[in-house]
């Protein structure tokens, strides 16, 4: 039984959603003076944010 399709508008979209998910966790983890995350690590996760959801973007629209 395949529960997601190999191909099509249906499959881009579920991957994209996936991809929006990992993006909102990473830049949800922004923490301002925590004594865990380094100042440099929160920069980065936010920079991850931000190209996962140009990913995410690019998915959708398939790849123009």
């Amino acid at each position: 039984m395949k529960v997601v399709p190999h191909t099509g508008l249906l499959r881009r979209r579920l991957e994209a959603a996936l991809i929006l998910l990992a993006a909102r966790i990473i830049d949800g983890r922004n923490v301002q003076r925590s004594g865990v995350v380094s100042r440099r690590d929160n920069n980065d996760m936010g920079a991850m944010a931000e190209k996962l959801e140009g990913i995410a973007e690019r998915i959708k629209r398939q790849y123009p």
